[in-house]
């Protein structure tokens, strides 16, 4: 008798072939792309091409078009944009912007910061999971530090989840999706709902996200192999992608007072679990996790004679579970953040004045790590200020700083200035240049935070004396678009100071644990550099086949060494062929390509380029009903060299999906 498996591959292996001749992506507004409205670069309302920041949009179409588990799904084909595998950590993903480190990408949900950092400093792509993708309206993504608006942890770029808003007429959408690898058989799916409508005709509105996904861990490899101590190991045990189950849920219910004033309250509960075996060097080594997400905010919108106005609560609880051992026996590790937020705009003559300031308290319960206290918290102001002003019918001048108040490190500016130039209503040329800061997290400053590191054969306490992450970034692009074809070029750079990084180098040792092992801490000891050119455009071939494409150029270099900076490859491009055949099919196929990347320097190992091919439909039996279906690395490519397979980075198989989006 057949599986199940081979039933569903069948079928759909002779529809995906039928299309090989043709195909991939394209988003069917290129045309309009020079008048989409974005919000993140400004707080305030403006279109992509006079954005003062080099920002992409991925709009609903996108996201339906495909399958995607994660943020880096959704995010990983703009320009400038890795979905960064974490070597050593079956196959956990997170997002770099422009060769800057994973946590420089500030993550946004409709402007409320995403972040988990203290409680899970290690490994850590929960944050991209928790929101369900039915819920989302779009994504913008900005290329380049954006401190002056958005404070810490934005020197790479911020990456801003905009959600759907409820209208009077009751919708709902459902979404499945079900995918499964060639290698083992394994799968993964996902499912989700979301629905929104008028609980009081033009006064309240609710609306509900509800979202369920699991993928069974796939074991990549086989044989034996060596640890760095010479002992053998079964590589048949270690998870390439680990066990994961997700369920996440959110919500918001609005209600309008007037036609000027409105409040809202949003909540969201995300539940993920994940198992796995872990393979590196020092062997293997059995991970497990439950990680649990509340987060609750209040928002109030205000329109006044004078301009508009937003103030904000905004609390997100992440917890843990059982990752904490201590003597009697296992704990759970809390992060609480707290945020009050506010900000008014106001217009006087050419000038669009937006300032604003917050108030953020965090807290760390670690009874592990923080061994004194078993907690750790810190507190955090700012100010800001931006006007937007209209030099002439061509020129917009934006301009601003930050000013932030930290417990540790006190007040500290983040300037900023952009100049768009608006040609003609084709070509459009801006570039600017903006500082931005960073400071320590909560155990990167706490000596009572000890903790198992090097594989365990160290430990690593917290360095008071830290001083905060800064960089100067400088770019400049231009956008030219015609009716049948468009194209954006950008040249970015990056000058990073006091990057934060633990020394464990021979005689660097602050300590000796009770059982032995040295003790490192961090250190400011890196200054670094990233450079390069991102290239993106559209071309319509025909009035049925459109060509998409992006490419990006990275340098980068360590200062103090002078060598390449880790897991930042060089080149990376995509290119996507759509051939819309009617009105209610189109097909696409896609090429992905990630060049040579160091993944260690001081053991001179080198990631091999890869490239992949997908292929895919999607197919609308009405306006309300989409199907989709493909396979993601057609030919299959692995990685085949045990120093980087060993290190935790692979490729994901051949995997087939198949999947439909209903609304009603």
């Amino acid at each position: 008798m057949e599986s199940r498996t081979s039933f569903i591959k069948k079928p759909l292996a002779l529809v995906i072939a039928s299309t090989l001749s043709v195909s991939a992506f394209a988003d069917e507004e290129n045309q309009q792309f020079d008048e989409q409205m974005v919000v993140t670069a400004t707080r305030t309302e403006t279109t992509i091409a006079q954005a003062p920041a080099s920002i992409s949009v991925i709009t609903q179409e996108d996201i339906q078009s495909e399958p995607g588990l994660a943020l880096n799904d959704l995010v990983k084909n703009v320009a400038g944009v890795e979905s960064q595998m974490e070597g050593g950590r079956a196959g956990r993903e997170q997002i770099s912007i422009r060769g800057m480190d994973t946590k420089f990408t500030m993550i946004l949900v409709d402007g409320r910061k995403l972040s988990s950092s203290n409680a899970i400093f290690r490994g850590n792509d929960f944050d991209l999971a928790t929101i369900p993708k039915e819920s989302i309206e779009r994504i913008e993504v900005i290329r380049g530090p954006m401190s002056a608006l958005y404070g810490s942890e934005a020197l790479g770029g911020v990456i801003n989840v905009i959600t759907k808003q409820p209208t009077n007429e009751w919708n709902s959408q459902i979404s499945g999706d079900y995918s499964y690898r060639d290698d083992d058989n394994g799968g993964e799916y996902t499912l989700g709902l979301n629905t929104s409508g008028a609980l009081i005709e033009d006064e309240l509105y609710l609306s509900l996200s509800v979202n369920k996904s699991a993928r069974d861990a796939y074991h990549a490899f086989s044989g034996t192999a060596t640890d760095n101590k010479g002992n053998e190991y079964d590589r048949s045990q270690a998870t390439t992608l680990e066990d994961r189950d997700t369920t996440s849920i959110s919500g918001n219910l609005q209600w309008y007072i007037n036609e000027n004033h409105d409040l809202a309250f949003d909540f969201a509960f995300n539940d993920d679990e994940r198992e796995g075996v872990i393979e590196s060097t020092s062997g293997l080594t059995d991970t497990e996790a439950t990680v649990k997400r509340d987060m609750q905010a209040l928002t109030y919108n205000g329109s006044f004679s004078w301009g508009e106005a937003q103030l904000r609560y905004n609390r997100d609880a992440v917890t843990s579970e059982d990752a904490a051992e201590v003597d009697n026996g296992v704990n759970d590790i809390e992060e609480t953040n707290q945020q009050v937020y506010g900000h008014a705009t106001t217009y006087i003559a050419d000038h669009t004045l937006t300032f604003g300031g917050e108030w953020t308290y965090a807290e760390l319960i670690n009874p592990e790590s923080l061994t004194e206290t078993g907690k750790a918290d810190v507190h955090q102001q700012a100010l800001f200020v931006q006007d937007q002003w209209e030099l002439s019918d061509a020129y917009t001048l934006t301009y601003g700083t930050r000013l932030d108040f930290h417990d540790a490190y006190g007040s500290h500016w983040s300037p900023r200035a952009y100049l768009v130039n608006t040609v003609n209503d084709k070509l459009t040329i801006k570039g600017g240049v903006g500082s931005a800061f960073n400071a320590p997290t909560l155990l990167q400053t706490s000596e009572e935070n000890i903790i198992n590191s090097c594989k365990g054969d160290c430990k690593l306490t917290g360095n008071p004396d830290l001083d905060p992450e800064t960089s100067v970034s400088y770019e400049i692009s231009a956008i030219y678009n015609e009716s049948s074809w468009g194209l954006e070029a950008g040249l970015f750079r990056n000058d990073i100071n006091n990057l934060i990084d633990r020394d464990t180098s021979e005689g660097s040792e602050v300590g000796t644990a009770p059982d032995g092992t040295p003790i490192y801490t961090y250190w400011n000891i890196n200054e670094a550099m990233t450079q390069g050119v991102e290239l993106s455009g559209h071309v319509d071939i025909t009035d049925s086949i459109v060509f998409n494409g992006a490419y990006t150029f990275l340098d980068s270099e360590n200062k103090e060494t002078g060598e390449v900076l880790e897991n930042r490859p060089e080149h990376q491009a995509n290119v996507r062929l759509t051939w819309f055949a009617t009105d209610w099919l189109d097909t696409f196929a896609r090429v992905n390509y990630i060049g040579e990347t160091v993944v260690d320097v001081d053991d001179d190992i080198t990631r091999p380029s890869v490239a992949t091919v997908d292929l895919g439909l999607n197919y609308h039996f009405n306006y309300d009903w989409r199907l989709r279906a493909g396979v993601r690395n057609l030919t299959d490519e692995q990685f085949d060299d045990i120093e980087i397979t060993q290190r935790g980075y692979s490729v994901d198989p051949r995997t087939w999906y198949v999947g439909m989006t209903a609304n009603f």
